[in-house]
């Protein structure tokens, strides 16, 4: 069972004392533990097991981490993107922003959740999974509202175009992603810990995601009983169906939970994603009680919570691309490079995350938007190689595999490189020269940059052709690498199509022929 979780779209409806909610069904969140290893292989993201230290602390009675100014405004999401609602414009926005000492009240310093979400929602209104927001971040990074275009519509599923908001992205990346069994009074104590500090005297409180069902359950919004951070609405009883993803941000150990059989004291703090009319305020007490007692299996609540630690990372290369093309979901694309100048195809090859085969049979900015975008990717995993090359050659690659109702078609309109060892401020930026077909074909096409010009013969490069673009009837005579000499001529040039002919002869240095 693979430990991802697919949490889908909801519809609300109007939220009354005790009344229900419902969802969409969807896959919920398994158990993380016996897979560990085997993801943190396949993704490079380290997976860590999340236990409290074994120090006397005492956490205090109440954390609200909600309230904080790291932790952004409740929001109400769009479509059936929980998953990315709670894990990227929450958790990923708090914990940036409690890294970084920033507050959450301009949307340069809130992320986008729907920026991770067009990515992989393969262009339908559906969920995704928590995982693989946490997995474009660790390579690609998250871009803040404040460069995602503006998104009303679950249907138009926009990617931003722009090198420079895709390489301001590129400095917000998770760096671990961690996990705890929170199903029991061990567990509950344990992620009160996480909460209030991450497990660290002094540290900074953190917050966690979780899912379970949002068919049946049971919420009260006229509770009045003691609490020390003041809500009024309380859950006292599970869903049983459809699935959903939610932030917890804290804790009450002063909330009375008043159930038929008995009474039970201590909840978390929920932050929901379906905006501030719901709940109080966007939030609700979940008594400690759904996780230390086993439930009736009917009822669907995820025991394991997941959080990350994040980190600002200063890309040291990166590649601008821009892409004219009418269905995106067909392409996908890798950075490369290949020492001395000659070279046709790169050595050294990073596939890129995002954008591939992603995004549905739309243009390239989204259905009804254009099909001409400009791309960023960080090339930094390749650098320390490709830095070391004499006359580096750059390699962009294109691969066309044509997915879904429709092949496209297009081109590369643009290519750059940008070297940042000399600092952001001033990069060194390197600018391909396209060929005059620079269309997309089936397979992996590559676009060469080169840094350096290749050596020619004696000749100039220009002068083996005449005026009317045919080669001269002339013999040149080349030195070759291995000391030897060749006579060689050229004709019937093909410019277009790119063909030439060829005649040569070669011979030692001591035997070159007439």
């Amino acid at each position: 069972m693979s430990w991802k979780f697919k949490i889908c779209a909801f519809a609300a409806l109007v939220l009354i004392a005790a009344t229900e909610l419902s969802a969409q069904n969807g896959v919920l969140l398994p158990q993380f533990a016996n897979e560990t290893e085997a993801s943190e292989l396949y993704s490079g993201v380290r997976t860590v097991r999340w236990t409290a230290p074994a120090d006397e602390l005492t956490p205090p009675p109440s954390v609200d981490n909600s309230t904080s100014a790291a932790f952004p405004p409740i929001f109400n999401q769009i479509g059936g993107s929980c998953a990315q609602a709670a894990t990227i414009g929450y958790m990923f926005t708090y914990e940036v922003n409690s890294l970084l000492g920033r507050s959450a009240d301009i949307p340069e310093n809130r992320f986008s959740y729907l920026y991770s979400w067009n990515f992989i929602n393969g262009g339908r209104d559906e969920g995704s999974l928590s995982w693989d927001g946490i997995l474009l971040s660790k390579y690609s990074g998250i871009m803040s509202e404040a460069d995602f275009p503006v998104q009303t519509s679950a249907y138009s599923f926009r990617w931003a175009s722009g090198y420079d908001k895709y390489f301001r992205a590129m400095h917000y990346r998770v760096k671990a992603f961690e996990y705890m069994d929170a199903g029991s009074a061990d567990g509950v104590l344990a992620l009160k810990r996480y909460l209030y500090d991450g497990g660290e005297r002094g540290g900074k409180g953190k917050v966690a995601v979780f899912s379970s069902a949002s068919i049946g359950w049971k919420m009260d919004d006229s509770y009045d009983g003691p609490s020390q951070t003041g809500y009024h609405s309380i859950l006292l009883g599970l869903p049983v169906d459809g699935a959903h993803a939610m932030t917890i941000v804290g804790y009450d150990d002063t909330v009375e939970c008043r159930f038929p059989d008995k009474t039970t004291r201590g909840a978390f703090i929920v932050v929901n994603s379906w905006g501030t009319f719901m709940h109080d305020d966007g939030r609700y007490y979940l008594p400690y009680r759904f996780f230390e007692e086993e439930q009736d299996a009917k009822y669907i609540l995820s025991k394991e919570v997941v959080g990350i630690d994040v980190e600002y990372v200063e890309p040291v290369l990166a590649f601008s691309a821009g892409v004219d093309y009418t269905s995106r979901d067909d392409l996908s694309f890798s950075v490369g490079a290949a020492p001395e100048a000659w070279a046709e195809s790169p050595e050294t090859v990073w596939e890129v995350n995002i954008a591939r085969n992603q995004g549905g049979d739309y243009p390239m900015q989204g259905s009804g938007f254009d099909s001409e975008i400009e791309f960023g990717f960080d090339a930094s995993p390749i650098a320390d190689e490709a830095f070391a090359m004499e006359d580096v050659t750059w390699f962009l690659g294109v691969t066309r595999n044509v997915r879904g109702s429709e092949g496209g078609s297009g081109r590369v309109t643009s290519f750059k490189v940008y070297d940042y060892r000399g600092g952001e401020d001033n990069p060194t930026v390197h600018t391909a020269v396209l060929p005059e077909d620079s269309g997309i074909r089936s397979g992996t096409n590559w676009y060469a940059l080169r840094t350096a010009e290749p050596e020619t013969t004696s000749a100039s490069p220009v002068e083996w052709l005449k005026t009317d673009g045919q080669p001269v009837k002339a013999t040149f005579i080349v030195r070759t690498a291995d000391g030897g000499y060749a006579k060689v001529r050229f004709s019937e040039y093909d410019r277009k199509n790119g063909k030439i002919n060829l005649r040569y002869v070669y011979t030692s240095d001591s035997h070159l022929g007439h």
